[in-house]
């Protein structure tokens, strides 16, 4: 069909979505039969991929039924997570290669040994490739990165590969972020040139000798090459350690137009920085959890149904500030299992995640006495304090039926990898058809919400501005951790005739980022919940459901990306400055302040000062004005007019490393 098209010379517009159309008609079969190939090419155990088969009644991205480690976006197979599923065997790459939308491949600890298959380089299309934690052995293949020329991030750390590195192959990487080779037993030296996108590289752990060359050096953490014996010169090092060994030929300095090439790419570099640099900062009050005015009500909605019988109703007593929803993540890894003997142990109908907390199970649960915290888009949270003297918060989800069984527990053990200080994982779960229980640590503060515009008690928290500044940095790392963790990289993908046109934007990794679900421990310290769920969401409730869609995008064409999430962090930050309850958290019109627009219209009439909230106006200064400038940013009308997550984070941390000086 094709062909004759092309014969007939029909203008290049036309033929690009014909043949899109035609691409589209046979995804389902095109992908069945990749996967059922790829299927065949390893060894699968514990039948973790017992669904993918030929007489499934689905195709492998169904809305309702997709196949489980099998990543979708509006039908596309843009992802496969297959990590933690005791794999072993070949791995046919080929089987993936006619693929246009498959952009990331993730077999993390798995038990795949020998050298890297050769047909690795045949999959273009891909923007991520992880291998981590396998036993990979040979040397690191240069034709991966040579072919591979949309390839963002390579993982190939703690592995068994030795031999040089491919200096030539890793220095032409037009678009290479990402770089992970520590804990082999690589051999030679450190390549003297390195493209200037790459933002991190890690090549610890080796066996790596000479001298790192001075512009390499000069651009990454010693860390990146500690634990290699034989080399010298990383930043920090002792100069006369390296008196004897011959300089090697100095790196160009980059170009104006690399720095731009730079800023305009995502980097884990700045996430690390800012990780770092909130455990320095980070040392007293911050910013957590609210609960909607409940707290004088009573409700028996802690009867739940799914409780064995004789378990007893809980009592229900409303008296704390609501707490902000609990979560569930997609994370790069994984794996499923019904009994949940993987990444968890079973009590019963209940699956306990965590290895650190006392055991229980769902009768606990059920009598436990309950407070209630609070209701929000996606379900009811309750304080469950129960008789072995856990308190734990317990989220009932509902419109959480987009996926079967597998692919929610797949999610729920994902996410038991998910650390990082400012985001709050879960602790367990149980599943029922109807509902879903998930279970988290319980966070005794309240939300950001509660306590700017909730909290009237006399003993209640007032955030000064250092305190909503700490807030700010913290929100903000949390989120460039999760974009850089859950984040599926845009890309385009490729016709047949060989144009290429845009893939459809993966959604947000947060997707539901507002104050309320941003909860506080006992030390203030900010916990972001209610991230990664529209894997999980019915896709008739996710308006509703999800505050992505209140971006402007959103709200008008029904479209969210990674861009809408920064809109939402946009509106946080405008509300930690103005002390303002945004009108943009209501779905009716009626009530709050439009900060967005309010804020936008200061800043183009040089009036920011006065939208600083009275409260911490004398202690915010010009920083309080930069960070409402970096909001209104952020929450730019146009998508393509924001900076990306980690841009946005860096901004926001330059503003506190600039007050802390």
């Amino acid at each position: 069909m094709v062909t004759l098209l092309l014969a007939f010379r029909l203008s290049p517009l036309l033929l690009l979505l014909l043949t899109a159309l035609v691409v589209a008609a046979d995804d389902g079969g095109t992908d069945a039969a990749a996967l059922l190939r790829l299927k065949e090419s390893f060894s699968d155990p514990t039948g973790a991929l017992e669904a993918w088969s030929a007489s499934s009644p689905s195709v492998p991205c169904d809305e309702t039924d997709p196949w489980p480690g099998v990543q979708c976006y509006n039908g596309v197979l843009v992802g496969l997570r297959l990590a933690h599923m005791n794999l072993s065997g070949t791995f046919d790459f080929a089987a993936l290669a006619h693929l246009p939308g498959l952009h990331s491949v993730n077999l993390k600890r798995n038990n795949f040994s020998g050298p890297l298959p050769a047909s690795l380089a045949t999959v273009r299309s891909l923007r991520a490739l992880y291998l981590s934690y396998n036993s990979f052995s040979g040397s690191v293949p240069g034709d991966v990165l040579t072919n591979m020329r949309w390839l963002k991030k390579l993982y190939l750390d703690n592995n068994n590969l030795t031999g040089p590195l491919p200096a030539d192959a890793i220095a032409d990487a037009p678009r290479l972020l990402e770089l992970h080779l520590e804990n082999n037993r690589i051999e030679g030296p450190v390549p003297p040139f390195l493209p200037a996108s790459l933002r991190l590289f890690n090549v610890s752990h080796n066996s790596l000798t000479g001298v790192i060359p001075t512009g390499v050096a000069a651009r990454y953490n010693a860390s990146a090459f500690a634990g290699n014996p034989g080399l010298c010169g990383a930043q920090g090092s002792d100069p006369d350690a390296c008196a004897a060994e011959p300089a090697p030929e100095p790196m160009p300095p980059p170009t104006p137009a690399d720095y731009l090439a730079v800023e305009k790419e995502t980097s884990v570099v700045v996430v690390i920085g800012i990780i770092l640099l909130v455990i320095l900062l980070v040392t007293g009050a911050m910013v957590l959890m609210l609960r909607q005015d409940e707290r004088n009500s009573r409700s028996p909605a802690w009867d739940y149904p799914g409780a064995s019988a004789g378990s007893g109703k809980a009592v229900v007593a409303s008296t704390g500030p609501q707490a902000a929803e609990m979560v569930a993540v997609d994370v790069a890894g994984g794996s499923s299992s019904h009994g949940g003997s993987r990444g968890g142990r079973r009590m019963g109908e209940f699956v306990l995640m965590s290895e650190d907390s006392v055991a229980f199970g769902l009768p606990e649960l059920m009598k436990a006495s309950a407070e209630v915290l609070g209701n929000g888009t996606l379900g009811s949270a309750y304080k469950a304090a129960m008789r072995n003297g856990v308190t734990v918060a317990v989220k009932r989800m509902r419109d959480m039926n987009r996926v079967g069984r597998d692919e929610f527990e797949q999610h729920l053990l994902m996410l038991g990898e998910l650390r990082h200080p400012n985001v709050l994982p879960p602790i367990g779960y149980h599943y029922r058809k109807e509902e879903k229980l998930i279970v988290s640590e319980y966070m005794p503060r309240g939300s950001l919400l509660y306590v700017l515009h909730g909290d009237q008690s006399p003993n209640r928290v007032i955030l000064d501005w250092p305190a909503r500044m700490r807030v700010a940095v913290g929100v903000a790392r949390g989120m460039a951790f999760l974009h850089e963790t859950l984040g599926i990289p845009a890309g385009r993908l490729v016709s047949m005739d060989g144009a290429d046109f845009d893939a459809p934007p993966p959604p947000p990794p947060h997707g539901n980022l507002k104050s309320g679900n941003i909860l506080l421990d006992v030390d203030l310290e900010p916990r972001l919940v209610d991230y990664g769920f529209f894997p999980l969401v019915n896709s008739a409730q996710a308006p509703q459901a999800m505050f992505a869609f209140r971006s402007p995008e959103g709200a008008t064409r029904g479209v969210v990306s990674a861009r809408s999430d920064v809109y939402c962090l946009g509106v946080v930050l405008l509300e930690l400055v103005t002390g303002r309850f945004p009108s943009q958290y209501l779905l009716s019109a009626r009530g709050g302040t439009d900060v967005v627009h309010w804020s936008a219209a200061a800043v183009a009439e040089g009036g920011e000062r006065e939208l600083v909230d009275p409260a911490v106006a004398a202690g915010g200064g010009d920083a309080a004005v930069r960070l409402l400038r970096v909001g209104v940013h952020c929450a730019s009308a146009e998508p393509e007019c924001r900076p990306s997550m980690a841009e946005a984070a860096w901004m926001v941390e330059e503003i506190a490393a600039a007050g802390a000086s």
